[in-house]
Order: C-alpha cells, then structure tokens, then sequence
C-alpha cells in the first residue's frame, strides 16, 4: 500500500511577542475576543503600576485568576482560592497558573507567566506604550513554530522550547479585529485538581501581513493534518490485549473528576470476576486513603499491576504491519513509564505519610527537634550540593559548546612561543586604554593566532583601533543595550529564519534545526536589525556573525558586529543601495588592471566582470565559500587592516591561479573556476596568500579609484536639466574659445608670411655657405698633401742628420785614438 509516513521536518517560524493567557469557558469564542484580552491586558498594566505605586489593598486576598465568561470579556469575574461569591471590578485583575501542567511551568520559567506576585511592588514600573509583555523584566520574544503536526512555541533566549501544543488541543484561532497585529488560540489544558478548562494564548507580531501569514500557514497545517488522518485511519488494535483495555479506561477517564472517575472505575470493575476486584480494592482499602483522589491512585495501580500480569500470558494479534506494530507498543510502553512514574510517587507519599504518623507517636519532642535540626542541615547541604552540581555542569556544557565551535581545521598551527606572546598582550592591566606597538602586533599576527584565544584577540584588536583613531566613526543610532534589543521584535525576521539553515549548514554548531548555535545566530542578527534599522538585515550578515559567534559569547559577538559595521564601515556594503559594493567593484577591476593586466584583458574579452564572482567576497568575507581556518584568518587581518584585506585577499588569490583562469575561454568555465576551484586551496598556497597580504598596501589606489568612480558617476546619472545646462555653458566657452583662436590664426599666417621669407634669405645663406664649403674642402685637401710632403721631407732629414752625426762620432773617435798612439 502507500506509505502513510508525513514530513515531520516542515516547519514555518516567525517571530512573536507574547502578550499573556486568559482562562476562558469554552473550546469556542467570539470574534473580538482577541480584541477584549488586550484591552484587559492593558488594564492589569495600569493594576499594577497602581499596585508598584503603594496600592496593595488588590493583594489583601491573595492572588486572583481571570475569567472569561460565555458572553466575552464584557463582565469580568475575579474569583479567589475560597468559597463564595466572586467579587468584581474593586480589586486588579490577576493571573494564577495553573501549577500541575508542565507546559505552563515551562512557559513560567522561560519569562512567558502572566502571573503578579506581592513581590511585584518592589519592581521598577512597567511601561504603558501598547501591549506590552507579561512578564517585562524577560524577554518574551518567542519564535513560533508551525509544523505538520503541532505548534512549538521556543524561546530564543533561554534555547528552550517554552510552549508544545498539538492540533487537537487546539480548538480556536482568530486574529485581532481591531488590534490586527495580534492573534491567539484556545487550547484545552488539565488543572492540579484532574478538571479540563480551556486557555487562551495571545501574541502580537511585527506587522498585520506577518499576522495573516500565520494565519494562512495555521489553515494549511490544519487542512493537511485532517486529510492526512482522513488517508491514514487510526490502526486496528488487538481487543485482546489486557493493556489496550487498561490504556482506553484511563481514556475515558481522563479529564473528570475525582468523584466521576471513581464512578467510572467502579463501572469497569464490574467487568471483573470475584478476584479480580477483591484483589484490586483490598490493596486500596488497606491502604485507608483520605480522599477520593488517593483512592483513584491507588485503585490504577492496583488495575495496572492486574493487565500487565494478564498481557504476559495473552498473545497478541498480528494486525498491524512490523513498523505499526513496533510503534504501537513504544507507546504503550511510554503510556505504560508514565503512569508506573505518577502512581508509584503517590503511593509512596501516601505511605510515607502513614509511617511518619506512626513514629511520630513513638518519639519524644527533644527526638522530634534533634530530627528537624538534622533534616534542616540535610537539606542546606543537599541545595549546595545541587548549586554546586548545575556549576559543574554549566562548566561543562561551557567547555563542550566550545569545543564544538572551533571544530576547524587552522592552516598552520600558532608555535607556543606567538601564543605566549598573545598571552601577554591579553592580560595587560588596564589593557582598553593602553597602547600596544603596532611592530609587535604586526609581527605576532603575521605569525598566527592561537585558536582559543582568537576571540579575546579579536576584541583586543578593535580595543587598539579604537585607541589610534583619528577621525570619529559613525556611532550607532542607538546605544540601547543588547538585552533590551532582544526585547524588541523584528521586522527582517522573516528572512533571517530562512538563511538560519543556509549558515554553515555542515558545522555541528550550527546544524541542528533550532538549536544553540542557529538560536543565537537568530538572537545577534534581530539585534541588530532592531539596532540599524537602515540596514536591517541583508543577505551575507549571517554568515560574518556566524564566524563571531564561533569565537565569542553571544553579547560579545554582537559588539564585535557593531565594531565591524560602525566604526571599521562594512555597514555601507549592506544598505539596500548597495552603491557600496559597485564602488569595491570599481576597485577591484581597476587594481586587477594595475596588478595582473593580462588576466583583466582576459576575463574583459569573456565579457566577466568582478561583479559575476566578487560580491560574496565582500558580503561575507570569504566565509560563504572558503575553509573556516582561512575565513579565520581573514577576519584576523580585517580586525588589524581595516576593509581593504579584501581586496588584498582578492587580488592574491586571482594572481596565484591566474594560469589556470586562462587555460579556460568560456564565461561559465571561468566563472566555476573562480568559485570552486580557488576556495579549494591548499595549506601552503592559504599560508602564502596571507603571507602577501600582510606585505601588500593598496591604501592610496583604494582612495583615488574611489573618488573617481564617483566623478565618472556623477556624470552619467546627472539629471537632464543639470545636463543641458553644463552643455550650454560648455558650448559657450568653447564659441569663446573658437573666436579667439581664430585671431590667433591670423596672427598666425602674418608669421607664416613671414617666416617664409626668413626661409628663402636662408636658403640663399646655405646655398653660399655650401660652396665655401667645397672651396675650403679643396684647400683642405691641398694642405693635407703639402703637410704629407713635409712630413717626408722631415724624415729624409732625420735620417741624414743620423748620418752625420754618426760619421762624425767616427771621426772624433778616429782622433782621439791617433792622439792617444801619438803621446
């Protein structure tokens, strides 16, 4: 056959304000109760600013309960713990829960009871503008859960589901007539006393249009929950089985009264033999019970006992199918837990009951006092044992949550010589206002950052910047704390709850639908659009949020944010304009022209532009598509060098693997490329890039791209009548211009004229001077030969004075020998 199974997983959340519950007569109302519960809201406001003033006469009767009569909220009837007739309107009106059912608990303790105590007059007053929360002191902003099956109501402060109700508990559903951003439902719920009373639950929203989106979506869930049951009927049940007939008596007796229910027992006992109901009401009646209640408690045990000692010898039929089946008796197996649970601590509070009496008529007052002095002590040291155990397990869960949050893999691991270099910087004294040489932080950045510290050093990053600033940042519209933005509702939740799953959908704080990570993800991202309602939320936030709270508290993270909107300016790429990020476009085509120009000829002949594969690099600071570990360093230089490291990043990423962009020449390859292929980097190539980054300085390019993207800007979408008007001037200027460059013409061809005949006279010159040239080259060649001549006469000369000279020296010698034979 067809699988009956439904899509449990379908959910549709919204963000809500809860405003309170009235108790009211019927599972049916009129159209303007919605309308009335506020109104009454209101007045119990002004009650107890009243009462907050010095009025506690309201008090003097103890706490009172609101009811609804059938004819509306028209006559309000107060009523008190004791009997009697109901008073009216001299006393405020207060809420009482109703203690037995978990639900509420739940709702009291996560900030959603309306209740007022008498310590209520020592609290600050509340504030009258509209409806305003229950309970002020907390935050009762809830997310409201529509699913296939039932409404979760989960408080995104405490991370706790506050509220569980099914469709069938539900019986109304109606929105404000006047008050058309509220609306509210009527379930039924079980009081202390086993009695059924139905409550109303009323909430308001941002708006009338998220109103009617609930209300569409309530109506859809409605409408399947019932075709689904009308095409999966309930499955067949063994008659047979002792314990299905005990699960259909506490049925029918659920809801009645202690008095109806023993009826109804006494009814079903008469379907028993002689033993069977000896052996139930001997139990019961041994046991001498106060009361009909009791009485009932122990009669169920007794009833319980006797089916599960029959099913252990009955077999079962085999109708359902294996998985049916195997369901079926999970939850009787529950059913089963849970009345085990309930009857065993009555019967033993009522045993317990019966043998204090007994001792106490065996003990003396000293035993008696001795006894409470030690029970006392007990339970001083038990409650110190408990606070004790929630701090260790608080710790606990601490150090879990963040270990789940640094689940990344780093590029490099932080030597321990940097971490003790971070330490130091982190524990200077009085560190927000001392300065910190910006070498030694240059150099330890450079080097890393250790992981479990990078949250402090991310705020003692923004201390410092804070500390150099020249020039005052934009301050934020409002300085109203976080807890009290919490407080507010939104009017981006809508798609903050879509892009909830889309953040990190694979890392294990994030991936649980609804949980602590997604929770304060929700939390951080409504502050702030409560915050900067300019802004709001855009597409991207998320993502730069999820990376802080990775590394931070929830509060810190929401600083952090503010520190990277506000003061380091990445608001301006989020403004619904968006003019921001055509400007980083700009740049960043521009620097791609400057640093790798064949690259940018390139993707510029694919018709490729930064804005088909940039944005998310600016929007998100790389966190959408790259590693943790590299998006981690990333942040580390943005909180140290300001908006500009993306560009740095970019351009270091697009050089590294500009060969491969080039190998492809398609659009679409390219495009893949840039947005699989680089995210996928290599530890060495990640270190290398940041290594680059750290060294690059595009401060003054950045400014100057600027400034002329706004004057090409400013040109193009001028407005026509500006337009005509500047061309009009232009136009005159240059008639001005023509006219006096047509007197310079003629001025001139008067130096033309004359400078042609300077040309002719010179012409002549050169004509002359030309042939004095050939005369003298003549002479200069009849020197050359008369010079060559003399020079050999010059030789011969010397070589004939040589001559002499030698014969001389002859001679002389010649002499001189004849002298010397003659003496």
């Amino acid at each position: 056959g067809k699988s009956s199974a439904r899509n449990d997983n379908v959910s549709k959340l919204f963000e809500v304000l809860f405003c309170g519950r009235v108790t009211v007569p019927h599972k049916n109302a009129p159209p303007a109760l919605i309308d009335e519960c506020i109104v009454k809201f209101s007045q119990l406001q002004n009650s107890v600013v009243s009462l907050r003033e010095g009025d506690t006469l309201g008090l003097r009767d103890g706490l009172k309960t609101l009811v609804v009569p059938a004819n509306g909220l028209k006559s309000i009837d107060v009523h008190d713990g004791s009997t009697g007739s109901p008073t009216t309107g001299k006393h405020p009106v207060l809420f009482k829960r109703a203690p037995s059912f978990p639900c509420l608990q739940a709702l009291d303790e996560n900030g959603l009871s309306p209740e007022i105590c008498q310590a209520i007059t020592t609290e600050s007053h509340l504030h009258l503008t509209g409806v305003q929360p229950t309970s002020q002191q907390q935050n009762s902003n809830m997310l409201f859960m529509v699913t296939e099956s039932q409404i979760l109501l989960v408080s995104p402060e405490t991370k706790k589901t506050s509220m569980e109700k099914s469709f069938r508990e539900i019986s109304f559903c109606s929105q404000g007539i006047h008050h058309v951003d509220h609306f509210g439902f009527i379930c039924r719920e079980t009081a202390e006393e086993g009695n059924c009373h139905f409550v109303c639950y009323v909430f308001q929203c941002a708006s009338e249009s998220l109103v009617d989106e609930i209300m569409l979506t309530l109506k859809q869930a409605f409408s399947r929950a019932v075709e689904w049951k009308k095409s999966n009927p309930q499955w067949q049940q063994c008659d047979a089985c002792p314990l299905m007939q005990f699960h259909r008596l506490c049925e029918r007796i659920e809801g009645l009264s202690p008095f109806d229910t023993k009826l109804e027992l006494q009814k079903h006992s008469a379907s028993l033999d002689n033993q069977e109901q000896a052996s139930v009401f001997e139990v019961a009646m041994r046991s001498c019970p106060k009361s009909d209640k009791e009485e009932n408690e122990l009669v169920m045990a007794s009833l319980r006992r006797l089916y599960e000692k029959k099913q252990t010898v009955v077999i079962a039929l085999p109708l359902l199918t294996p998985a049916h089946h195997s369901s079926s008796q999970q939850k009787l197996g529950q059913l089963k837990s849970r009345a085990k649970r309930s009857l065993t601590e009555s019967l033993e509070g009522i045993w317990k009951v019966g043998n204090v009496q007994e001792k106490k008529l065996n003990r003396s007052k000293d035993e008696l006092r001795e006894l409470w002095r030690t029970a006392i002590k007990q339970q001083i040291l038990l409650q110190r044992m408990e606070k004790e155990n929630l701090k260790l397990k608080a710790s606990e869960n601490n150090l879990q949550n963040k270990r789940l949050k640094l689940d990344y893999d780093e590029i490099t691991p932080c030597l321990k010589e940097v971490t003790l270099v971070w330490e130091k910087m982190l524990a200077t004294p009085d560190r927000p206002k001392v300065k910190v040489d910006m070498e030694i932080i240059h150099a330890a950045l450079a080097q890393g950052v250790p992981k479990q510290h990078r949250g402090e050093v991310w705020k003692f990053l923004s201390e410092q910047h804070l500390l150099r600033q020249t020039v005052s940042s934009q301050p934020p519209p409002d300085n109203t704390a976080y807890k009290e933005l919490l407080k507010q509702v939104s009017s981006e939740q809508h798609a903050i709850l879509i892009d909830l799953g889309r953040t990190f959908p694979t890392h294990p704080y994030f991936e649980e639908s609804m949980g602590p990570g997604q929770l304060s993800l929700y939390n951080v991202l409504s502050a702030y659009s409560v915050l900067d309602p300019e802004v709001g939320y855009c597409q991207g936030l998320c993502f730069v949020t999820g990376v802080l709270l990775l590394h931070l508290e929830e509060e810190d993270a929401f600083n952090m944010l503010k520190f990277l909107m506000f003061v380091l300016g990445l608001r301006q790429q989020y403004k619904p304009s968006m003019t921001a990020v055509q400007i980083q476009m700009y740049q960043l085509s521009r620097l791609l022209h400057d640093y790798h120009k064949d690259l940018q000829c390139h993707l510029e002949q694919q018709d490729i532009a930064p804005s088909l594969y940039a944005p998310p690099w600016f929007l998100t600071n790389f966190a959408s598509q790259y590693p943790l570990g590299f998006v981690a360093r990333v942040f580390d230089m943005l909180f140290l060098q300001g908006p500009e490291v993306i560009f740095k990043v970019g351009l270091s990423l697009l050089g590294s693997h500009k060969l491969l962009i080039m190998q492809h020449d398609s659009l679409e390859s390219i495009v893949d490329v840039i947005k699989t292929e680089l995210p996928n980097l290599g530890l060495v190539q990640m270190e290398k890039t940041v290594n680059q980054v750290c060294e690059m300085d595009l401060t003054k390019q950045l400014q100057a791209y600027e400034v002329e993207y706004q004057v090409l800007n400013d040109e193009l979408h001028a407005p026509s009548d500006q337009r005509s008007a500047h061309l009009e001037k232009v136009y005159q200027s240059l008639q001005q211009q023509n006219s006096e460059l047509m007197e310079e013409l003629q001025v001139s061809h008067v130096r033309v004229s004359s400078l042609e005949q300077q040309l002719e006279s010179l012409v002549q010159s050169e004509r002359l001077l030309k042939e004095q040239v050939s005369t003298l080259e003549l002479e200069k060649n009849q020197l050359v030969d008369t010079v060559a001549r003399l020079q050999q006469i010059l030789a011969n000369t010397v070589v004939l004075i040589n001559c002499i000279t030698e014969l001389l020296f002859t001679h002389y010698v010649c002499v001189c020998v004849y002298v010397c034979v003659c003496v």
